[in-house]
């Protein structure tokens, strides 16, 4: 009797998780106001396969541009404030090349963000990974390292900049 209701549990659960997972519409697309989206496509006219999404406080557009896979931040007032883009090591400054291979030696890189911004200039976000820890740096476009995050970079880094 106990392994029958063992059984009935864990096929109530298996069909109540199944249920869940076919439900999924990818309602975590959204789309801004139409005066959101005419500037992002002042922007990236060309954009193709573009998503939204509204993530603490932005309208956050993820599309490809030209075959780069890109991200586009703006405020609510429909101010762009970054984009992000992913690069290779080879697209780095020399001077980011360079510090990462004399402080970072140890580590992997796992990814590299180009991220450009309206008010900054332009930042490379590179995460690392060792046995021991995964980091995410943050450096200008000298090969000033501006910041040190553990695990993956926050979109909050924009707020700490302001």
């Amino acid at each position: 009797m106990k392994k029958i209701k063992i059984l009935l549990l864990t096929l109530g659960f298996i069909t109540c998780t199944a249920i869940t997972v076919s439900c999924n519409d990818d309602d975590d697309y959204y789309t801004p106001g139409s005066s959101i989206v005419e500037i992002f496509d002042d922007y990236y006219p060309d954009a193709t396969d573009v998503r939204w999404y509204y993530v603490g406080g932005y309208y956050v557009a993820d599309f490809d541009y030209y075959g780069e896979d890109m991200e586009a931040w703006f405020s609510t007032d429909g101010t762009w404030l970054y984009t992000k883009t992913e690069i290779i090591y080879a697209n780095l400054p020399i001077e980011v090349q360079t510090n990462l291979m004399t402080a970072y030696i140890d580590y992997d890189i796992e990814d590299i963000i180009e991220i450009t911004t309206s008010k900054y200039g332009t930042f490379y976000n590179i995460e690392i990974e060792n046995d021991n820890e995964e980091l995410s740096l943050l450096y200008d476009d000298s090969g000033t390292l501006i910041k040190i995050y553990a695990n993956v970079m926050p979109y909050s880094w924009w707020d700490s900049l302001n």
